[in-house]
């Protein structure tokens, strides 16, 4: 069994722990680390976690294998090369940081380690989305013409002015960091590296200093095109579109999938839903175990959060941001 500290019990990373604790065969969790444990210790001692204050309790301990940064995005760079030295596992939630210049010394502390990284990609685990990639992978649409991606919801309802989440330093242009990440990563499985985007956002009816309306167009190294839109204050979508010369694939929600091709009978499949939550740390025990790479290569990234950044990039300047 494979034993991780949790750093950060907020919302998503309680997520992350109930989504393995007493299910999973391969990991567990033992420990978390909070700001405020006061804040975090009737949870942890609902899940048998041993409570902390400081990620060095974790780093110290030889029990832990391996830590699951849940924190803010601006403190996983020096978390990720903390626990890097110290010889343990990292897993982080995404963005794992906010600029290139960050990612690479991060990704090069991970290199220089030898631990095993793993970011928290949960999409790329839809059984769907593997299919989708394999369909890619095996000519099936032919050159790939353009993607297309939205994934978007309402959580901007469930925010207030004192979240760090809504600070503009660590959530820029609204919903890229909660959820456009997700798709960013997303097309890069399917299509390659990005090579440029150009991005616009606004805020049009939060009263809270988070976008609501952000969207990107994209320029793939192969030449292939694409645009993504990340809303924050609609009902929930997440849509994945891949067009190929020979036909269209499309991702409604998680599970639906639609093939139409230029000749042939159209299809949909429906795919059994799945905790993507519980197979990335499932995923991530596994690659602790087996000492081989966790399934998101640290190129692709370094090239996810080149985009973040090239985002912002654009919209200061205007103009399409090379990342």
């Amino acid at each position: 069994m494979i034993r991780l500290a949790l750093v950060g019990p907020g919302r998503w990373g309680r997520i992350l722990v109930e989504a393995v604790q007493n299910v999973s065969e391969t990991v567990s969790f033992t420990k978390a680390i909070a700001r405020s444990p006061a804040k975090a210790q009737a949870w942890c001692e609902r899940h048998g976690l041993d409570l902390g204050s400081a990620l060095s309790e974790a780093l110290d301990d030889p029990e832990i294998d391996g830590v699951v940064l849940a924190t803010p995005h601006s403190q996983h760079a020096a978390q990720i090369a903390e626990a890097a030295a110290a010889g343990k596992h990292v897993f982080c939630e995404k963005p794992v940081t906010l600029t290139r210049h960050s990612i690479e010394t991060a990704m090069e502390a991970v290199r220089t380690s030898g631990v095993v990284f793993a970011a928290g990609h949960n999409r790329r685990f839809l059984p769907a989305v593997q299919r989708m990639k394999a369909m890619i992978s095996a000519g099936d649409l032919g050159t790939i013409l353009h993607i297309e991606g939205n994934m978007s919801g309402h959580v901007g309802a469930r925010y207030t002015p004192d979240m760090w989440r809504v600070d503009p330093t660590e959530s820029p242009a609204g919903g890229l960091a909660g959820s456009g990440i997700h798709v960013i990563d997303a097309m890069i499985h399917l299509l390659g590296p990005i090579a440029s985007v150009t991005a616009q956002s606004d805020r049009l009816v939060h009263e809270i200093e988070l976008d609501d309306t952000t969207s990107m167009l994209l320029t793939f190294r192969s030449r292939a095109t694409g645009y993504l839109t990340a809303m924050t204050a609609t009902a929930p979508i997440f849509r994945l579109q891949v067009f190929g010369e020979r036909g269209w694939l499309e991702l409604r929600g998680e599970t639906e999938l639609a093939w139409t091709p230029l000749e042939g009978v159209r299809e949909v499949w429906t795919f059994p839903a799945v905790s993507t939550e519980r197979l990335q740390l499932e995923a991530f025990a596994d690659a602790i175990r087996q000492g081989a790479p966790y399934p998101i290569a640290l190129e692709d990234v370094i090239n996810g959060i080149a985009v973040f950044e090239g985002v912002s990039t654009s919209l200061a300047t205007g103009a399409r941001a090379e990342v």
